[in-house]
C-alpha cells in the first residue's frame, strides 16, 4: 500500500486496480512521454487536459508479464538510486575530512584541549592508528596570532588555483562525439574535441554563478564558466572540495546578467598549509573521488540500458525470458 498524499490541481493520479502493476503504468508512459507530449498545449506552461489524459492508451499484457517487466527495469534503477546515495554517503566522507582539517582546524583544537589519541586528535575520521598516528604529526598544537594552525599562512584564492576562461562554441559548430560540453548549467551536449583534460572542474562565470562541476574526463568548457587548474602543490581534489567551502554564488557584480568576476574571486581568503598535509589528504580522498566517478560511469551504463530496453520491452520486441537467459 502506498503512502497517503495529496497533489494539486496540476496532477492527474491514476488509481491502479488489481491487473495493473502500477510500476508498469510509470514505466508506460515514460516510454510514451513523446506521444503524450503531442496532446499539450500552451507555449509557456506546457498543459495536458484531463479528456487527452483519460483518453490516453496503453498495451495493457498480463500481470505476470508487466510484473516481469518492471522487475527488469526497477533493477537497473533500483542499482542507480543505490549509486546515488552512495555516493552521496561518500562525498560527505570527503567533505567531513576537509572541512575538519582545513576549516575548522578540529585536529589543532583537539590537540590544544589536550587530546593525544591520534585517532580521537582527527575526530574519528581516519580509523586506522597507524595512519591517524602518521597524520596528527602533521597538525600544529596551537593556533597562531593570525588564528590559523602555527605554521599557515594566509593567502588568497590565486596562490592555489588558476581559473581558465572556457572557449565559445556555439550549437551550430558542435558535433556530436565523445566529449561533455559544459556551461554554467553543467553539461550540455557534447562535441568532437576536448579543450581540457580530464579530471577537472568547471565553475560557473555567467548566468549560473559559481556552480561547480567536477569532471572525471576530457571535456570542453564553454565561455560561460571557467575551469580550475591547482597551483603547485594544491591538488585537483584539495581545490575541488575548497571551492566548495567558498561563497563563489554570491560574487555576482551583474544585475543584467549574473557573472562572477575573476580577479574578485582570485581575492577570496584561503588558508595556507603544508605540503605534506595537501599530499596526505589528496592520498586519502582522491580514491574516494574515484569510487563516486566509477559509480557515476555505472550508473550511465545503465540508464542507457534502461532507455534502450523500456520501448522494446512495452512493445513486445523483446521478451523478459530473453533478458534473463541472456544474463543467466
Amino acid at each position: 500500500m502506498g503512502k497517503p498524499m495529496s497533489t494539486s490541481q496540476d496532477f492527474v493520479n491514476w488509481v491502479c486496480e488489481d491487473e495493473l502493476n502500477p510500476n508498469f503504468l510509470k514505466y508506460a508512459l515514460l516510454a510514451e512521454q513523446r506521444a503524450l507530449h503531442m496532446y499539450s498545449v500552451g507555449s509557456v506552461h506546457s498543459t495536458i487536459y484531463f479528456p487527452e489524459v483519460k483518453a490516453f492508451h496503453i498495451a495493457l499484457p498480463g500481470r505476470n508479464t508487466q510484473d516481469g517487466i518492471v522487475d527488469v527495469l526497477s533493477a537497473l534503477d533500483d542499482k542507480i538510486e543505490l549509486n546515488r546515495r552512495t555516493n552521496e554517503t561518500l562525498e560527505a566522507m570527503a567533505q567531513a575530512i576537509f572541512k575538519d582539517w582545513f576549516v575548522d582546524f578540529g585536529p589543532v583544537r583537539r590537540k590544544m584541549q589536550g587530546e593525544t589519541n591520534p585517532t580521537a586528535i582527527l575526530g574519528g575520521l581516519i580509523d586506522d592508528p597507524a595512519k591517524a598516528g602518521t597524520l596528527a604529526t602533521l597538525f600544529p598544537d596551537t593556533l597562531g596570532a593570525n588564528g590559523l594552525p602555527e605554521g599557515w599562512s594566509e593567502g588568497r584564492l590565486q596562490d592555489v588555483t588558476t581559473l581558465s576562461y572556457g572557449k565559445s562554441l556555439p550549437k551550430r559548430d558542435r558535433k556530436d562525439g565523445p566529449y561533455k560540453v559544459y556551461g554554467s548549467g553543467g553539461a550540455s551536449g557534447s562535441h568532437d574535441k576536448a579543450l581540457v583534460n580530464g579530471p577537472g572542474i568547471i565553475v560557473g562565470r555567467k548566468g549560473t554563478v559559481g556552480s561547480l562541476f567536477w569532471e572525471p574526463s576530457d571535456f570542453f568548457p564553454i565561455d560561460t564558466v571557467f575551469y580550475s587548474e591547482p597551483v603547485s602543490p594544491y591538488s585537483l581534489v584539495y581545490i575541488w572540495y575548497l571551492l566548495g567551502t567558498l561563497p563563489l554564488a554570491a560574487m555576482n557584480t551583474d544585475a543584467a546578467v549574473p557573472g562572477l568576476n575573476r580577479d574578485n574571486a582570485y581575492r577570496l581568503g584561503v588558508a595556507l598549509t603544508n605540503e605534506a598535509l595537501v599530499r596526505r589528504f589528496t592520498d586519502i580522498v582522491a580514491p574516494i573521488r574515484a569510487r563516486i566517478d566509477a559509480h557515476d560511469r555505472e550508473s550511465q551504463i545503465l540508464a542507457e540500458t534502461r532507455d534502450y530496453l523500456l520501448p522494446k520491452l512495452m512493445s513486445g520486441n523483446v521478451r523478459v525470458a530473453a533478458i534473463e537467459k541472456e544474463l543467466a
